[in-house]
């Protein structure tokens, strides 16, 4: 707490921004508001109720922070840079520390942190990006550095995001995990119901029907595993839609199933009968289902470019990690989970046993951590960087 906060008798107060809130955005706000309590008052605040980009439903749930909506019942789309700006810095303009969720590379947002660092608040960045995403520019890559100095601390998923961060001339600054997680309590209880037989249990795929997801590799991986797997082959469940569902559909063989967009609870139950989640995606910066399949104890097949592997997947633990464009890799991951019951259930208690990587209350520590050094978030947050970097 600041002296002036200290002779006022106010809480200081923590503002965690983001363009819009789906339920794990709420997850977040709500363990950092339920972890400050007491000692700071957490401001949520949204640009907008909805986005071109994501279909999520309105923000419910917010009991323990401050929920602010910049523009309710808009589009983020449909606002301007310096309408966006102005409203935000009119909302958070009382916080002390400010964490940012928006990209970096907003107009608005670079207007927003440079301002906010002015004015003496601590301007936090919330990022999922890493250096293997895509190509780099090294003139690009110099001219984000200096964009990004006026950031003095950031969170993000993990060890690869932070090695990015490091690159961007972040080297002394704090840099803490957590970022990149959802309340496993929710996503379990949305899928509480009947036990799944082991035999009844399918592959899995959540998502949209977007190049980056790899789905049509994916699929000629499923046809390849249903012939090494012969008559023991499970069925491939595609949960989503997009801009590829024609050709995906024309391309799929026998025992592809494809769902149709799913609401967060239907999702949720699917995950819970899932024998194993694929996602193979050749750029995934974090890739949230994986924490979402963690909750029920159900391995994954990721690819290597997916973000959530450096916290929750340990290839022939809990799971496998591919290369995105093998077939013939996807094909073997899937039959080493299908073929045998007790190894699979080995795999199942090992992802369990990881889940709490994914949880929000990483994002709590680091949280905290950043508000109060001295704080056991702030040692869990160290431990959580050594548990990623161990087996």
């Amino acid at each position: 707490m600041d002296e002036g906060s200290a002779n006022t008798g106010k809480l200081p107060q923590v503002a965690i921004l983001f363009s819009q809130f789906a339920a794990y955005h709420v997850d977040r706000v709500e363990a950092a508001a339920r972890r400050l309590a007491g000692r700071a008052e957490v401001l949520a605040v949204e640009y907008a109720t909805t986005s071109a980009t994501y279909a999520w439903e309105p923000a419910e749930g917010i009991e323990h922070a401050r929920h602010v909506t910049l523009f309710p019942g808009k589009s983020y789309d449909e606002v301007g840079h310096l309408a966006r700006y102005r409203a935000a810095m009119k909302a958070v303009r009382d916080a002390e520390m400010v964490c940012i969720g928006v990209p970096y590379s907003e107009r608005d947002i670079i207007a927003l942190s440079w301002r906010l660092a002015a004015a003496g608040k601590r301007v936090v960045m919330m990022t999922e990006s890493k250096f293997d995403d895509f190509p780099r520019s090294l003139p690009r890559e110099q001219a984000k550095a200096r964009l990004l100095s006026s950031y003095r601390a950031a969170i993000v998923g993990g060890l690869r995001q932070r090695e990015y961060l490091r690159f961007l001339g972040f080297g002394d600054k704090p840099v803490l995990p957590g970022y990149d997680s959802v309340g496993l309590d929710r996503i379990s209880a949305q899928g509480a119901g009947e036990a799944v037989r082991w035999e009844d249990r399918d592959f899995l795929f959540v998502g949209r029907f977007v190049e980056k997801k790899n789905l049509s590799v994916l699929l000629a991986g499923y046809a390849r595993y249903r012939e090494l797997a012969g008559s023991a082959a499970r069925r491939l469940v595609l949960a989503g839609d997009g801009e590829l569902a024609g050709a995906l559909k024309e391309q799929a063989g026998e025992g592809v199933v494809f769902t149709g967009f799913l609401r967060a609870e239907e999702v949720s139950r699917r995950l819970a009968r899932a024998l194993a989640l694929c996602l193979v995606s050749t750029e995934e910066q974090w890739g949230l289902v994986v924490n979402e399949a963690a909750a029920f104890g159900v391995p994954a097949i990721v690819s290597t470019a997916v973000g959530s592997r450096d916290a929750l997947v340990r290839s022939g633990v809990t799971g496998h990690v591919v290369e995105p464009q093998s077939a013939e890799g996807i094909a073997h991951a899937m039959l080493a989970l299908s073929k045998d019951k007790a190894d699979w259930q080995r795999y199942s208690q090992a992802t369990t046993a990881r889940a709490h990587m994914g949880d929000t209350e990483r994002f709590a520590d680091a949280v905290e951590a950043l508000f109060d050094p001295d704080s056991k978030g702030a040692e869990r947050a160290v431990q959580f960087w050594e548990d990623m970097a161990g087996t």
